[in-house]
């Protein structure tokens, strides 16, 4: 069937891979800016910066970081006092490797001819591209908190801010001779949330705050899960001092507590059990921009009617100061 779009000729199977492609291409930016405004951790992310364009280096992308001064050559002086010159490293580069998402949109040729009409044939690729967008959110956002056992996906929150922080690699740097990259932990076994929960939650706060910063030295978000969130909420009650955000994050719907003036939120995706305290100076969801959301060509596999393409990105999450966060792990929640 030949289908006339001025004055030239076309085929409705080429028509229709125009448009969505088109379509697609219209709609980017607005896919992108609703895909890191559906949950509290990636809008405060998004909101901060920390959803960034970076060129890879390859397989990689290199991150230069600070983790120490020249403090050797610094005194208090007199007259006739002579200053050291002595050099010790205090930059470093991390190599966080890139990782590649993507998703099929698949148009069979049976549905291809059921939408006629230019309405009805808009309508039909704005549904093959929505769903396509919440396809790729729902992995960013169920693997960049929980670390999916594929070795080929985005390294994980989980991973990055450890219960065994003395173990592994961050960046391929060793956690076991690189104490910056150790973050803060407590194991909460045998300890209860009415009882201890305020006080481990202050320590870890401070134990995250004692160390040198660029703008933002404390923490500004807490992630945990639904059942701790929701003890919190009850020992704040109890207490009558229930402190509230009232930010654009808090009407996502996974709450709108706050901890010493910081938003608190839990996730379903947060491994049970797991509070985490964060700087967002020192995390980035980092992403190729030659690479982020880019949609292929549209292609027939042999045999066969249906027509598919792909939507891509080339992206890791990261970490440059580990030490500046926690987790408080092994809590046992009182509700259900």
């Amino acid at each position: 069937m030949a289908v006339s779009i001025s004055g030239t000729s076309t085929s409705k199977t080429e028509l229709i891979d125009n448009l969505a492609t088109s379509t697609f291409y219209s709609m980017r930016n607005e896919i992108i800016d609703q895909a890191f405004k559906i949950t509290p951790f990636f809008d405060r992310l998004w909101e901060k910066g920390k959803i960034k364009e970076r060129i890879p280096d390859g397989t990689h992308f290199e991150v230069p970081v600070r983790y120490g001064d020249q403090s050797q050559n610094r005194k208090w002086f007199g007259r006739g006092d002579k200053f050291g010159t002595s050099e010790k490293e205090y930059l470093t580069r991390m190599l966080f490797y890139v990782r590649n998402l993507g998703v099929s949109l698949v148009r069979t040729w049976e549905d291809d001819q059921k939408n006629r009409g230019k309405a009805k044939l808009f309508d039909y690729v704005v549904d093959l591209i929505e769903t396509a967008k919440l396809t790729m959110t729902d992995a960013l956002e169920d693997d960049l908190l929980a670390q999916n056992v594929d070795p080929l996906s985005i390294t994980a929150l989980a991973t990055l801010i450890s219960t065994t922080p003395t173990t592994g690699t961050v960046g391929t740097k060793s956690r076991s001779t690189d104490t910056y990259l150790q973050n803060q932990i407590k194991d909460f076994s045998g300890l209860s949330t009415a009882n201890n929960l305020l006080d481990e939650m202050t320590r870890m706060y401070n134990l995250c705050s004692q160390w040198k910063a660029n703008k933002q030295r404390t923490p500004d978000i807490i992630i945990t899960e639904r059942r701790v969130y929701q003890d919190y909420e009850r020992i704040c009650r109890a207490l009558q001092q229930i402190s509230t955000n009232k930010t654009e994050r808090a009407s996502l719907g996974f709450g709108d507590l706050m901890f010493k003036n910081v938003e608190m939120f839990w996730a379903p995706q947060c491994p049970s059990g797991n509070m985490y305290m964060l700087n967002s100076e020192t995390l980035e969801l980092d992403y190729d921009p030659s690479n982020w959301m880019e949609m292929t060509e549209w292609k027939t596999e042999p045999n066969s009617l249906d027509r598919y393409c792909q939507i891509v990105s080339r992206c890791q999450f990261i970490c440059t100061s580990p030490q500046r966060n926690g987790v408080i792990f092994s809590i046992t929640p009182t509700t259900a």
